[in-house]
């Protein structure tokens, strides 16, 4: 069995991209402000209590930078990996204006992240999302604890929650080979 640990990135300091962040992944690179780095450092004191073998991180800046504090408290290395990225708002690169992405944003919280049936939108259902970082975890089954340094939505997903998830959280999941348990109890189909 392998415990995946997935802690939610430090507060984000979304001012150190000046000018990026008018383009639609410029926010992307915006590190953790200094009150984001002490979080993911108290989280390494829970972190601390269990063999964590390796890190795999969101290519994020802000959950990269918390995976190398991460790294270095807990003396462990780090993977980064694609698939674990944070939701996207548009799958298509196409849409543009704040005012647009805003109501896509809204448009995805009035439906739970569910698309309607037979319908698909332009933005990441709950359900890929979900997909989408299970099999990328896959490849660790094999280790005993793995940290997984993230996002808010991508943990909503992957545990079936849409309450609030603070900066710094850790929420646990169980991996065996015939089910994935939540701190919650429930189960992961596979």
């Amino acid at each position: 069995m392998t415990k995946f640990l997935f802690v939610r990135h430090g507060e984000p300091d979304y001012a150190s991209v000046g000018d990026w962040s008018r383009f639609p992944m410029g926010t992307n690179f915006a590190g953790l402000s200094e009150r984001g780095a002490e979080q993911i450092k108290n989280s390494c004191a829970k972190l601390a209590e269990y063999p964590v073998e390796l890190i795999v991180s969101s290519p994020y800046t802000r959950a990269l930078q918390g995976a190398a504090i991460m790294a270095r408290e807990l003396q462990v290395d780090v993977a980064v990996e694609r698939d674990l990225h944070e939701w996207q708002v548009d799958v298509t690169y196409s849409i543009t204006g704040d005012e647009n992405l805003v109501a896509l944003c809204q448009e995805r919280d009035r439906m739970q992240g569910v698309y309607p049936k037979g319908e698909t939108k332009v933005w990441e259902s709950t359900e890929i999302v979900r997909n989408r970082v299970l099999a990328c975890l896959e490849k660790y089954k094999n280790h005993k604890c793995v940290v997984v340094a993230g996002h808010a939505i991508m943990m909503q997903a992957v545990f079936g929650i849409s309450t609030a998830i603070e900066y710094g959280e850790i929420m646990k999941l169980e991996w065996n080979e015939s089910k994935r348990t939540v701190p919650s109890g429930m189960e992961l189909e596979l």
